[in-house]
């Protein structure tokens, strides 16, 4: 079993990695939302013109589900690292009760308490996490990949042509020869004419979630808060208990 010291050397740099990942999960959520996304846009000629129109596409970075699998590994050690040291350090210990069924072992008072800030912090991750458009219809799109979703109405938009037309109202008129007098211009009515020649079709993939799933994993935490704090005030003295893989349970637990 690791000793305390060997905890205490790793848990600044796990703690440094945790908070870093998290503020770029973050950052990524809120500032960038076009990596989770990807469309095909072409042109479809209602007739050929002999032009060879070029298929516009962005490829998807990533999708959330990716993201937050990213950011799992390192929430989970630390939280992990941090469970240890406090064992070793107390003996009031209480256990994570959610609905009547216990989520955890026992767990140190003094860990609880600090979990009660880690999981708002936690939270605030979550809170960032970019959801679907909800005035747009999303369908899964297991073909593309795993938690990705298309539209599943294609935007369409018409490609059109202008031309200019003309024609002559009254004739130019001359001076017949021998008499005298101005010329007089031609009088011509111009227009434009406006017609549809093509249609652009865009289908657009998303890998954002769904904002009643994002609403109940910010649910999931918010009740893990509660049990946390309860768990804190029911804590008493008891001997210590291993508590590894507990950011594991956590983050199993979040992501439903």
């Amino acid at each position: 079993m690791a000793k305390l010291h060997e905890v205490l050397a790793v848990e600044s740099d796990l703690e440094g990695k945790y908070k870093r990942v998290c503020d770029e999960a973050k950052k990524v959520f809120k500032d960038k939302p076009s990596h989770f996304i990807g469309y095909t846009r072409e042109l479809n000629m209602f007739s050929d013109d002999g032009i060879d129109y070029p298929v516009e596409q962005q490829e998807m970075a990533t999708t959330v589900a990716d993201k937050l699998g990213y950011i799992q590994g390192s929430i989970s050690s630390y939280i992990n690292a941090l469970c240890q040291k406090e064992s070793t350090n107390q003996k009031a210990t209480a256990k994570i009760i959610i609905d009547g069924v216990e989520l955890t072992g026992d767990l140190p008072a003094t860990f609880l308490l600090g979990m009660e800030s880690r999981l708002k912090y936690i939270r605030g991750v979550y809170e960032t996490i970019p959801t679907l458009p909800v005035n747009v219809g999303w369908e899964e799109a297991p073909a593309v990949g795993e938690s990705v979703f298309v539209t599943k109405h294609p935007e369409e938009k018409l490609k059109t042509s202008r031309t200019f037309k003309s024609k002559v109202l009254v004739p130019a008129q001359f001076p017949k020869d021998g008499e005298r007098g101005d010329s007089l211009p031609a009088q011509i009515e111009k227009w434009e004419e406006v017609e549809n020649v093509g249609k652009f079709v865009k289908t657009i993939w998303s890998g954002m979630m769904p904002s009643s799933k994002k609403a109940k994993m910010l649910g999931r935490i918010d009740i893990l808060i509660k049990a946390v704090k309860q768990a804190r005030q029911r804590a008493n003295t008891t001997e210590v208990q291993r508590c590894g893989g507990l950011g594991g349970v956590f983050m199993d637990y979040i992501n439903g």
